[in-house]
């Protein structure tokens, strides 16, 4: 677990970096959101489009992968949707338990893939992020739509919020630039690396500045449910499949990987678009972060690595 904990150690040491310069209003609070937007609109869609357009996608093994990912998803959805009427909870708290059971932080995803798993590892993960961003937001705005009617977003809604979603766009750029074979040419390819290199630390820095300690106090059995299915079942069920499905090697790691993050940070902005209990989904990304540190070097040591 000694190499696990390495790899990992640093990733964690940057997202509690974050969380101190915010306490510490370093280097102020209106740097934070900013920060945020240039992550998300220009510096990790550049990562994403180098490694989709470079990477090789001539592999039997990734549809197994894509598939596993995809119905382990659904699976933890399908029994988040079944426990409903057993859990004391309000219909918008409900929504951030579904939340906070599928949705994966994918800036720590693509680190954590960078460190244990190098290029190779990094290029995979930006393709199971393709097909796992669209899947999880369209469950969550179903859930949304069953349990908070009154704000019900629209197909055409729906359709548009994934389509626009930057992180969406900058993989079907990739992969239509790996796929047509024009790759990045002139000098593309170095700038995305460049642009892309700034991507992961000021991501990492940005989940750490998100976190709201304040809020772990409220909704512990909530917050206890959500996490076990996200940090502890997911995954396990995931690697089972996996197996089953005869995935291995780098895309299993992958899976498993992928499946134990914690909660997304976009998770907070859904559910204050759509009427959820933010105080609650804020609470659920920070305990998740927190205890991921422990959850994931365990499982990838027990399953893969």
């Amino acid at each position: 677990m000694i190499p696990i904990l390495g790899a990992l150690f640093p990733i964690f040491g940057v997202v509690m970096l974050g969380l101190v310069l915010r306490r510490m209003k370093f280097p102020g609070d209106a740097f934070w959101p900013y920060s945020d937007r240039l992550t998300y609109f220009v510096l990790f869609p550049a990562l994403l489009i180098n490694k989709l357009a470079t990477a090789n996608l001539n592999r039997p093994e990734l549809l197994p992968m894509l598939g596993v990912l995809c119905l382990s998803i659904i699976v933890i959805s399908v029994l988040v949707w079944f426990i409903k009427p057993v859990m004391p909870a309000s219909n918008s708290s409900y929504t951030s338990v579904l939340q906070g059971s599928i949705r994966p932080n994918t800036f720590i995803g693509l680190a954590g893939a960078s460190a244990l798993l190098g290029t190779e590892g990094l290029a995979l993960l930006a393709v199971a992020l393709a097909s796992v961003i669209p899947l999880v937001n369209i469950i969550s705005v179903l859930g949304f739509a069953h349990w908070v009617p009154r704000s019900s977003p629209s197909a055409a809604q729906v359709i548009r919020s994934i389509l626009t979603n930057p992180l969406i766009v900058s993989c079907i750029i990739g992969l239509l630039l790996n796929f047509s074979g024009i790759g990045l040419p002139l000098g593309l390819n170095s700038l995305t690396v460049v642009v892309g290199q700034a991507a992961l630390p000021m991501g990492l820095l940005s989940v750490g500045a998100g976190l709201q300690l304040q809020k772990l106090g409220q909704h512990w059995q909530l917050l206890t449910v959500s996490s076990l299915l996200k940090l502890i079942l997911l995954p396990l069920l995931a690697f089972g499949l996996g197996i089953f499905f005869s995935v291995n090697g780098s895309p299993l790691a992958v899976v498993v990987l992928y499946t134990c993050l914690p909660c997304s940070v976009s998770s907070y902005t859904l559910a204050a678009e759509l009427g959820g209990d933010k105080t609650l989904v804020a609470a659920i990304i920070t305990i998740q972060t927190l205890l991921a540190m422990l959850t994931m070097p365990f499982l990838l040591e027990i399953t893969v690595l």
